[in-house]
């Protein structure tokens, strides 16, 4: 079906290129922040790590005594106001859920609460350029980091950031993926290549930008009590609702988990009560085997409304706290030429 969408991503290719030869031309000229500004971004239309790679650099600068400010859209969100969240705000009264912030922002917060990883601040806004300019004034924090930023060029930058990894599908959007054309990393001054799960590295031009890999590693499945699963010999059915499911199904792969029952939904994606019925429906179909999901999607079912403000049981609850259900708790790690990116880090970290 794809193949009938190509005219519209020759357009869409014509608008991308316009819009960037505006900006190199300086016809439109970026906004300059007093904070140093580095954006982390990709060509395609997500999957390819960036939040990962943002907690890892935001725990990076506040070893090196800096404070970040992290500034997201917050996707599939409801409201459209900006929010400003302490890294280490514990959401006690429940003020922060899935509709009003987002699942990444979400996620990032929980990881930062459980690393007790220092100051910083997150702030959630659908015009990034607006709430990178409130945080510089207002914070006046030593590193902005745009979060998905590589297209949003309206703000200056003093390191760009792309990430990729593998795809099997080159059209722009809506044929494809991509966002831009590969070419548009020459734009980039790091290219950081996600290997994920995979053990052999995937062939990948970059334009002879310096070049930075990197990959995740499991640290454990974990139900909502931080209970531990073990994962040898085990069976059992996952679910996920991300931009690269082929990724979490490589990860239980590599883990020997065999997958009774493996179900995708779109990325960021809000499960409705037939869903949640139909991933318990599939666990009792399997004598209640093990359900695993991703962090993303198992922080926005836990953090959604229908479970911070139920006061009778649901079953988005009965998911949560009567089916064994756990989540793959992941972290990023750089594999080759790290001492090049942290040197760039260190580097803009130092400029007056």
């Amino acid at each position: 079906m794809r193949i009938f969408l190509l005219p519209l991503s020759f357009l869409f290719r014509i608008i991308v290129f316009i819009r960037n030869k505006m900006y190199n031309w300086r016809i439109i000229k970026p906004v300059e922040l007093n904070s140093k500004v580095i954006s982390v971004g990709n060509i395609s239309a997500g999957g390819t790590g960036k939040t990962p790679f943002v907690e890892l650099l935001a725990k990076y600068i506040i070893s090196a005594g800096k404070f970040p400010v992290i500034v997201q859209k917050g996707f599939k969100r409801e409201s459209d106001d900006m929010k400003v969240v302490e890294f280490d705000f514990k959401n006690e009264a429940n003020q922060l859920n899935s509709e009003n912030f987002g699942d990444e922002g979400l996620l990032l917060l929980e990881n930062f609460n459980n690393d007790h990883t220092g100051k910083g601040l997150l702030v959630i806004c659908d015009k990034k350029s607006s709430a990178a300019k409130f945080a510089d004034s207002k914070f006046k924090p030593d590193v902005i980091i745009i979060d998905d930023g590589f297209q949003h060029r309206k703000l200056a930058r003093q390191l760009d950031i792309v990430l990729l990894s593998e795809t099997k599908n080159n059209f722009l959007i809506p044929a494809g993926n991509y966002r831009e054309p590969h070419s548009a990393i020459y734009r980039a001054d790091i290219v950081i290549v996600n290997d994920k799960f995979n053990d052999d590295l995937f062939i990948v031009k970059t334009k002879n930008k310096p070049r930075v890999t990197c990959k995740y590693e499991l640290e454990n499945f974990v139900n909502i009590k931080g209970e531990i699963l073990k994962n040898e010999n085990l069976s059992a059915v996952a679910f996920c609702g991300i931009a690269d499911p082929d990724s979490f199904k490589a990860l239980l792969d590599k883990e020997n988990v065999k997958i009774s029952g493996f179900l995708t939904f779109p990325d960021h994606h809000s499960f409705n009560q037939e869903e949640i019925q139909r991933i318990m429906n599939e666990s009792k179909k399997h004598h209640l085997q093990p359900i695993i999901t991703t962090q993303k999607d198992f922080v926005r079912i836990k953090n959604s409304e229908l479970v911070l403000k139920s006061t009778t049981d649901n079953l988005y609850k009965d998911l949560l706290y009567n089916y064994p259900l756990y989540y793959a708790k992941i972290k990023m790690q750089i594999s080759n030429n790290a001492q090049f990116l942290y040197d760039r880090i260190d580097e803009l970290l130092k400029l007056p």
